[in-house]
């Protein structure tokens, strides 16, 4: 993930159960944003830094904006990618299901909306994306 020219990314351990996802993303070029799922307790997180400046990106200071328990009849866990809307207290989730379906939910404190599922049956090299990066038609030079 790049941010102000800086580059940031998850380390982890691997493991042959997976019981905890963390994700990264970027809140509207100010801020990174974690998401993290723990699959036994269904208890999903979400963490924010401090804006960003360019002097004082070594200090970076997370909270915790948003705790939530999610039923696992109702959302599929397993998040490929995520956007945060802080203002509203939501996350956009991008999951692909066992059938190889992307499906798309908003959840938030007291919401859990599925908002797309793909009709189609995808090839499993497929994954399902949420851009952080807006297109501009500013030519580059």
């Amino acid at each position: 993930m790049s941010l102000k020219g800086d580059t940031y990314w998850l380390a982890g351990d691997k493991s042959f159960y997976i019981v905890n996802t963390a994700l990264l993303s970027v809140v509207k070029d100010e801020t990174l944003s974690v998401l993290h799922i723990n699959d036994r307790s269904c208890v999903m997180r979400l963490w924010v830094t401090n804006k960003i400046d360019e002097e004082d990106a070594k200090d970076l200071s997370w909270r915790s904006d948003l705790v939530l328990e999610m039923d696992s009849a109702k959302f599929n866990l397993s998040v490929e990618n995520f956007l945060l809307d802080e203002e509203n207290t939501v996350a956009v989730c991008c999951t692909k299901f066992t059938s190889d379906r992307t499906m798309v939910y908003i959840v938030g404190e007291d919401m859990y909306k599925k908002v797309y599922e793909d009709t189609r049956d995808a090839s499993p090299i497929n994954w399902p994306v949420i851009l952080t990066y807006v297109p501009s038609l500013v030519c580059l030079h």
